[in-house]
């Protein structure tokens, strides 16, 4: 792998600069690669779309940017922008041709809700008609849904704000006076689902880094997407769904990160964006392309209140399907923010919610000052498998790791942080996971003082056998069983070295990381990577349960400590409560989870936190080096990162790090000076600045807007040229200038 430097250009006082990448890289330049869904396709303007019409429905709540009518016969809700005049509904009729009368009555409500009756199996329905009244207040609605049939019933509430639409529930209001259980409650399932491809847009989802799913003609899919925000509750949840494949093969799917989805019809035109500000640890997000229930294309998130789940009845693993017995305390609010003109896109659901954060003191715009940087992790050492018992393999030495970071500095890496991983006594896999971490496979922690800005790393909620007293610190489902993932090794057959991972208890996770932090801060470390920042799960202990809205507070409290205690704090893959906390986003997904009903990969998350915090990027060394790898990190505005170690790879075979393919920093050094050259010289033109817009004029070129310059991309291994700049092949060229 081999580098070349861009060319600096000046014309006309505008500054430009190109950056070529070798050919020596242009490992998959191929346009049928940049017009898959690991791209954003290109997105044109259409006519001027029309709306729905308000025949037969009466105005509820007006204000000067929207107005709500409502109709009571079928339940339904439509919503006018004031400022295009555009009218958002659920159904144009009251049944539709395409669907029959249950799934009619169904798309046209504002609510719906699925119920589980006394033996376990589900049902699902509108409300409308006598099941439902709406009365307006001052200042907001208040509706009343009754399902007489099943003997359950709620009341909610109907706010406006300036551009956007509330709805909220107190649980207090719920009653279930018979055999029938609430399980989930939606409102406004079908708002603005679109029939096919009669419209041109579609759904976005906060999938990996962002995905869309454009408005296609229906085809034939086996699932739509359903994910639960903040990721799986391993309490109730199958641990290993959330794995696709067999074996080796087998990949692990993007979790959801934002509790948030939207529409578009149009881009440019008409959208909105639905953001769940209460509740949003019960909330899963759904989206069904056209074809698989019905010919609409819809999406919504589901606020869970009980879930069937398998309860052992015999020592062999044998199990029923049983009902959750205590109903979850949601207190779901759910607001849908309306966009206009510019703003009507992915694009503008990424500043309107990046807005609210700001808004909030979530995000601070401006914060990433300086160099861009690099960070390099070394793997320390991890647990080695000897003919009786095991041993610790040393994979870096100290000397190694102060050596590297020096040399790669005098090379030209201005920005290096280096990193490490398994350095606590033990190895990566086997140290003691609720020690309190002053002691090192280098001995004790004091030793490391030295090292200049070193990061050190901890993972606060899986173990692997040994690592963990399973009976005292292990975490217990509903099931009663210790919550555990089943790791195959290469045959696909059970591992049986190192088992199973096991998960530790919440309070647990929250007593050890408040530990493990205050030691290290107080031995002077002040540079701290936390990682599984996605995971959230309760504990259902038998007369000693951890609700998941309790785990999430928990977690949430020791790593806010952290982050007032430490210099700076950087987090692997976090749910949205703990953006706050954070200097930095570790390993930050660049792509969606691909499901062949999504259409386009889209910087999403990244747009929502440029400037604010520090991006960086997966392993470059682990499967993200080739060429339109390098590319994309120019595009999301995203920092490299490598996982060396100074051992060859063939030392790794008896370790739980056999896994790893190519880490040696010997034959990796080059290529991280050529990588940081690269994507430093076009990413520091941006650096603090916020990601304000993004178009792509054509398939395998981007246009990504900051608030001083522009950064365009051309992925394609020919010339391009866009908005008369030349773009030549696999390049990143910034162009000064708002």
């Amino acid at each position: 792998m081999c580098f070349t430097k861009r060319k600096g250009i000046l014309t006309a006082g505008i500054l430009c600069l190109t950056l070529i990448l070798s050919p020596a890289l242009w490992t998959e330049a191929s346009t049928g690669e940049f017009g898959s869904n690991r791209y954003t396709q290109a997105l044109h303007p259409s006519e001027p779309l029309e709306g729905y019409d308000l025949e037969g429905y009466t105005l509820l709540l007006e204000n000067e940017s929207l107005a709500v009518y409502w109709r009571a016969q079928v339940g339904g809700l439509r919503v006018m922008d004031k400022r295009s005049g555009y009218v958002w509904g659920t159904m144009k009729e009251d049944k539709p041709e395409n669907l029959n009368q249950m799934w009619a009555d169904i798309a046209n409500s504002m609510v719906v809700i699925e119920v589980f009756d006394s033996g376990g199996k589900g049902y699902k329905a509108g409300v409308s008609g006598e099941g439902l009244h709406c009365e307006e207040k001052e200042g907001y609605a208040l509706a009343q849904a009754r399902w007489s049939d099943w003997q359950i019933g709620f009341d909610f509430r109907i706010e406006l704000t300036d551009n956007g639409l509330t709805f909220s529930l107190e649980d207090e209001t719920i009653w279930e006076e018979g055999e029938y259980r609430l399980a989930n409650v939606t409102f406004l399932p079908f708002f603005g689902a679109v029939s096919g491809n009669s419209l041109p847009g579609y759904v976005f989802l906060p999938d990996g880094c962002g995905a869309l799913i454009r408005f296609l003609s229906p085809r034939n899919y086996l699932a739509g997407y359903e994910k639960r925000i903040y990721g799986a509750d391993f309490g109730i949840d199958s641990v290993n769904a959330s794995f696709t494949g067999e074996a080796i093969t087998a990949m692990e799917e993007q979790t959801v990160s934002l509790p948030l989805y939207g529409i578009t019809h149009g881009e440019g035109q008409n959208a909105w964006m639905a953001v769940a500000e209460n509740g949003e640890e019960y909330g899963t997000i759904v989206a069904e392309p056209a074809g698989l229930v019905c010919d609409y294309t819809r999406a919504y998130i589901r606020f869970g209140y009980r879930q069937m789940y398998e309860q052992p009845v015999s020592r062999v693993g044998v199990g029923i399907q049983t009902l959750q017995p205590v109903r979850n305390v949601v207190n779901p609010v759910i607001t849908f923010s309306f966009l206009t003109g510019e703003d009507a896109g992915y694009c503008g659901m990424a500043r309107t919610y990046r807005g609210f954060l700001e808004e909030q003191g979530i995000l601070e715009p401006g914060k990433t000052e300086g160099e861009l940087p690099l960070r390099v992790d070394f793997l320390a050492a991890d647990i080695r498998k000897q003919f009786i018992g095991t041993s610790v393999l040393t994979a870096t030495s100290k000397e190694c790791f102060e050596a590297a970071g020096r040399e790669l500095r005098e090379a030209g890496v201005s920005g290096l942080q280096t990193g490490l991983i398994g350095w606590q006594k033990g190895g990566l896999n086997g140290f003691d996971k609720t020690g309190n971490g002053e002691r090192t496979v280098y001995g004790k922690v004091s030793g490391l003082k030295d090292t200049e800005d070193l990061w050190l790393s901890l993972t606060p909620f899986s173990a692997r056998e040994g690592q963990l007293d399973k009976r005292r610190e292990g975490a217990i489902s509903l099931s009663q069983e210790l919550i555990d993932k089943k790791v195959p090794d290469r045959t696909g057959a059970q591992e049986e070295w190192l088992g199973d991972i096991y998960y530790l208890k919440p309070e647990t996770v929250r007593e050890t990381l408040e530990e493990q932090t205050d030691t290290l801060i107080e031995e002077g470390f002040g540079y701290l990577l936390l990682q599984e920042m996605d995971l959230l799960y309760g504990e259902y202990l038998n007369g000693s349960e951890t609700s998941r809205s309790q785990a999430l507070e928990w977690i949430r409290g020791a790593v806010e400590e952290a982050a007032l205690d430490s210099e700076e704090l950087v987090l692997t893959r976090p749910n949205a409560y703990l953006f706050e906390s954070m200097d930095g986003y570790d390993q930050i997904p660049m792509v969606s989870s691909q499901f062949l009903y999504e259409t386009d990969t889209v910087p999403f998350l990244q747009m929502v936190l440029s400037g604010s915090v520090e991006l960086y990027a997966p392993y470059s060394n682990l499967s993200f080096y080739s060429a339109s790898d390098i590319l994309k990190m120019m595009d999301y505005n995203t920092s490299p990162t490598y996982l060396l170690t100074e051992v060859e790879n063939y030392a790794l075979r008896d370790t739980a790090s056999a896994g790893l393919s190519s880490t040696r920093y010997e034959d990796w050094k080059e290529t991280v000076i050529g990588t940081y050259e690269q994507v430093s010289r076009i990413l520091n033109q941006v650096r603090g600045q916020r990601f304000e817009n993004r178009r792509t004029p054509e398939t395998g070129v981007t246009v990504n807007y900051y608030e001083r310059g522009r950064i365009y991309i051309n992925y394609n291994d020919t010339e391009r040229i866009v908005d008369g700049i030349r773009l030549p092949a696999q390049s990143a060229v910034y162009q000064e200038g708002a």
